[in-house]
This record gives C-alpha cells, structure tokens and sequence, in this order.
C-alpha cells in the first residue's frame, strides 16, 4: 500500500508541465484548468495523509518518502529557477512580479507537505516504539522542514527503521 505513495515524486513534474502548457497557450479555460489541479492536488494531499497514518509498515512509508524526496530534487531545481526567472522577469511590468511570489509559494508547500507529511509520521512512529532519543525526534521534526536537511533526515529515518528491524546480536558467552 505504501508504494502508492511513489506519484507523489512523479506528480509535480506532471503539474508543472500542465502549468506551463496553460501558460503558453493562455486560454481562456486555464482558470478552469488550474481549479481542476488544485482539487486534484487536494485529493492526492489527503490520500497521503490517511495512506501514511493507516500504514502498517512504517519503514516502507520511510524508504518510499526517502526515493521521493531524490526523485524530487530535480523538480525543485526547475522550480525555482522558473519562479525567480518568473518573478524578476514579471518585476519589469510594474512590478507585477510580487503577485507571483503567493503563488509560487503555494505550489512549493504543496509539492513539499506530500513527502513531509509522511516522514513525520515514521518519526512519530519512531519515537513512540522507543526506538531513537527524544534529541533525535526533535531534531528530525526540526529538520524535516528544512529544504537539503529533509533529504538527509530522510535517510537516516531510514537507515533507523532498518536498524530497528535488523535482529540484535548477542554477545558470546564468557568461556570463564
């Protein structure tokens, strides 16, 4: 079930190219369109967030969010390229270019709530079956929400889910 989880490394590409074809062709039906993505956006934002609770198993939920946040990393390059590109080339005309900071800015925290979300939630799970410190828990719901830092969080959550899992190795007996 978890791996349903993957579109959400795939979708924003698919949004931001839907985007830049309705901006290009700037029919008047692109209101519609971008209505149509948003609602869309908001079903695949809440299907995250009950995929991610109900998930039994939470270290697939945390190898799935680590290879979204890599699949990802090439989309937010693009993204904000075009979104300074957009708003320093809009600045020019009167400085129209402010009204796009919203927008991009709400694109950017939808794209980065669907692997948020579901990275909290491993720590959640984490912290809750004693299986990191509360140092750590704090510092990767900190972390999580700092754009570079997640991607390295992602795989240390990880690499703790694995450890958890991995069967403990007892020490020898004393010959003596």
């Amino acid at each position: 079930m978890e791996w349903i989880l993957i579109i959400n490394g795939i979708t924003p590409y698919i949004y931001l190219g839907i985007v830049a074809i309705v901006a290009e062709t700037g029919s008047e039906s692109s209101d519609d369109v971008l209505g149509i993505l948003a609602v869309i956006f908001a079903v695949q934002l809440l299907t995250t967030i009950i995929l991610s609770i109900v998930s039994r198993d939470k270290a697939k939920l945390a190898k799935v969010t680590m290879i979204n946040k890599f699949i990802q990393i090439p989309y937010y390059i693009i993204f904000f390229i075009i979104a300074v590109l957009g708003v320093l080339i809009f600045m020019g005309l009167m400085g129209v270019g402010l009204l796009f900071i919203p927008v991009f800015i709400a694109i950017d925290i939808g794209v980065f709530l669907t692997t948020v979300i579901p990275e909290e939630i491993c720590t959640i799970k984490l912290i809750m079956s004693k299986k990191i410190p509360v140092w750590k828990f704090i510092l990767y719901l900190i972390g999580n929400c700092i754009y570079c830092v997640d991607i390295v969080l992602a795989v240390l959550v990880h690499k703790d889910f694995k450890k958890a899992a991995a069967p403990a190795v007892e020490a020898p007996a004393d010959p003596l």
